[in-house]
This record gives structure tokens, C-alpha cells and sequence, in this order.
């Protein structure tokens, strides 16, 4: 996994899986979300995607969530939204 920010949209490219999320890169997420100036999450240049995905966009809906801001989630493939509706948190993209 490998992320950039732009503005203020946290882009997460290449594959986001099991394997490839280390927890460095899960707590470098979590900061990048907490610090408050991210408005937007672009999974657009995902290329590979599983749980570790879906985990990686609840968590930053529910860190939004806690600090009371809105935060976007956008560039979703097709396959990302059939394992976030298998899982039951479809929803939490919007």
C-alpha cells in the first residue's frame, strides 16, 4: 500500500491487502485522517483490494466521525463495493 496526499484528499494506490498493509502503514493512515485536514479518501488507484481495504475506509469514516468532520470516500471500484456489501458496511461509503 502506498499513499499521498493531495490538497486535502489522502490517495491510497497499488494493492491494499492482508499482505500489503503493514502496521505502520495502518497508523500513517490513521494519522493522516486524525490530523483533521483530510476532506477526502481516493481509492481510485487501487489496483488489488480485500478486507484489509474495507477495514482501512471504516476506520477512517469512524475517526471522521468521532472528530465530528465529513469525510468523502471516492474512486471506488466496482469490486470494492461488492466486498464492502458482502461485509454489510456498503453504507459507510456515503
Amino acid at each position: 500500500m502506498q499513499t499521498t496526499v493531495q490538497g486535502k484528499t489522502l490517495m491510497i494506490h497499488n494493492k491494499v491487502t492482508v499482505s500489503t498493509v503493514k502496521e505502520i502503514d495502518y497508523k500513517r493512515f490513521c494519522d493522516c485522517i486524525q490530523n483533521g485536514n483530510i476532506e477526502k479518501v481516493d481509492v481510485s488507484g487501487v489496483i488489488e483490494a480485500d478486507s484489509a481495504c474495507v477495514a482501512l475506509l471504516v476506520a477512517a469514516k469512524r475517526l471522521a466521525h468521532r472528530q465530528k468532520f465529513m469525510l468523502h470516500i471516492a474512486g471506488v471500484p466496482a469490486g470494492l463495493i461488492t466486498l464492502m456489501a458482502l461485509y454489510g458496511v456498503e453504507e459507510s461509503l456515503q
